[in-house]
């Protein structure tokens, strides 16, 4: 099943506030809201891994998910993201595309090697149908414009069966 989602950039899963190199700043969380997709089908609980190269959006992504009752593990490249993936064969895998060494598409079809895992969402800018397209032809099974809407993720994260790889 493919997912598209858009949502709009005023509602953020993260918004990052920045006062000038060596200033600091800080960053802001939005809380999920959305319903299972149905009774009896969380959508907590679930083992899932970020790669994302960017250290605060990273960082708070997992803040989010583990407020919301998942387990999560993070990377920040996407070898290594590949490889935390065979060690603990997460339910989701939230990939950015702009990844640097190996972009998200290349980290997709790597985790497609394993067996069809995991339910795969690719978090992006690029929202034009060929970039949609291209996630898709990739492997990603969803695709999230950044800053991602807190709901639009909640939609998304209720949308994969609970047994995908039980």
């Amino acid at each position: 099943m493919w997912v598209e989602v858009r949502a709009s950039v005023t509602q953020g899963l993260v918004r990052e506030f920045r006062d000038g190199l060596g200033r600091g700043g800080r960053v802001e969380l939005g809380r999920m809201k959305a319903e299972p997709a149905s009774p009896g089908l969380p959508s907590a609980g679930r083992s899932i891994l970020i790669i994302e190269d960017h250290d605060d959006a990273r960082e708070a992504l997992r803040a989010l998910l583990e407020l919301e009752g998942h387990r999560v593990e993070a990377a920040a490249s996407g070898p290594r993201g590949v490889e935390l993936a065979r060690k603990t064969l997460p339910d989701i895998a939230l990939v950015d595309i702009g990844l640097p060494e190996v972009d998200g598409y290349e980290v997709a079809r790597r985790l497609r090697g394993l067996g069809g895992r995991p339910y795969l969402i690719a978090l992006t800018g690029y929202g034009q149908p060929d970039d949609v397209k291209r996630a898709r032809d990739a492997g990603f099974d969803a695709h999230l414009l950044k800053p991602v809407d807190p709901d639009a993720l909640a939609k998304v994260l209720s949308s994969v069966p609970y047994s995908r790889n039980s």
